[in-house]
């Protein structure tokens, strides 16, 4: 069993509506809901064969349709999806994948819960949240007016730059694509304010229904994976590469930087290029990275994780990261 090396916090969540009687492959005891998506539920829960109960997230992935192909399909995709998850979470900033298995068609994957506000939730002014994979606790004070949206600085924006940089370099090595790069899969752990990345896109094939009329074969389950605006245009199209995951880290970054969102920013009509420069003053080493990082040809970005941080190294100037909290609002357009 691993160590407590990322910063699992003993919690003690509150169940609702008295304990849950709900145990999953005899042991894991669901506590409380946690969230709802397209591609199943997620809950908070504990595992009881464990010394101390300790904390764990159930994801629950329902297939969408009762299709026996499907349900084979998804069977196999879920089965490959659990491998590569079980892989990847050896490294410390991707969640530890605990168990995976399936009972009544349902498949069920068990991680590590990490404690930790996401960089979406940062980059908002509407107080401080809690989150948990899939699900973060809303603040309990509403304001009448929509606040501001908060601006990292240059400092802040090149240390996302490096702690995502080095995940993707060690998950591309690994052959895979996370396709689903956006503020809210960033987690900035409690424990030591290192950035996490979670929710790998692929286990979300397995609640889209099949397209109808189509052939047999594997192609009748392929979805396109991914968030407008963090999603380049060969994503769109059902093709992504390892520079997919590259535009949309330098989208997140740009967000962070603009406090504008992706779909809000306008492209050049005469090359398709996105228009940015204009929202903020950063040094022209960063923002060449990041506008090749956003190139609307993957073949024009950077090939790889590797060489994106080579050129951060190489073309700016470090500076001293201020605060994760300290974050500059913005004002209104």
């Amino acid at each position: 069993m691993a160590k407590n090396r990322r910063g699992r916090g003993k919690i003690e969540p509150k169940p609702i509506g008295g304990a849950m009687a709900t145990i999953l492959d005899g042991r894991y005891q669901l506590v409380k809901p946690l969230g709802v998506g397209g591609f199943g539920r997620t809950f908070l829960a504990r595992d009881t064969r464990r010394p101390g109960a300790p904390t764990c997230v159930v994801k629950q992935l329902k297939p969408a349709s009762d299709d026996p192909g499907f349900i084979r399909e998804a069977r196999r995709l879920f089965n490959t999806e659990a491998e590569t998850l079980e892989k990847l979470g050896s490294h410390d900033r991707i969640p530890q994948l605990l168990a995976y298995f399936e009972e009544k068609d349902h498949f069920f994957l068990v991680q590590e819960f990490i404690e930790g506000q996401s960089l979406d939730r940062e980059l908002q002014s509407d107080g401080a949240a809690t989150h948990v994979q899939g699900h973060e606790e809303a603040p309990t004070t509403l304001t009448a007016a929509t606040p501001a949206p908060k601006k990292a600085t240059e400092a802040q924006a090149v240390a996302i730059l490096k702690d995502v940089l080095e995940i993707l370099e060690f998950v591309h090595g690994e052959g895979v694509i996370h396709r689903d790069i956006k503020p809210e899969n960033l987690i900035r752990r409690q424990s030591d304010g290192r950035l996490v990345l979670i929710d790998f896109g692929a286990v979300k094939a397995l609640g889209e229904a099949p397209p109808p009329g189509e052939g047999s074969g594997e192609s009748r389950y392929t979805v396109t994976i991914g968030t407008p605006g963090y999603m380049p245009t060969e994503q769109c199209a059902g093709r992504p590469n390892y520079t997919s995951d590259l535009y949309a880290l330098g989208m997140v970054v740009i967000r962070a930087l603009t406090g504008c969102e992706p779909t809000e920013l306008p492209h050049d009509p005469d090359n398709g290029e996105l228009v940015w420069r204009d929202r903020v003053k950063v040094s022209s080493g960063l923002a060449m990275v990041l506008s090749r990082m956003v190139r609307s040809q993957y073949a024009q970005r950077y090939q790889s994780a590797k060489d994106a941080m080579q050129a951060l190294n190489a073309f700016v100037v470090p500076v001293e990261a201020a605060p994760t909290p300290t974050v500059t609002s913005a004002a209104p357009p």
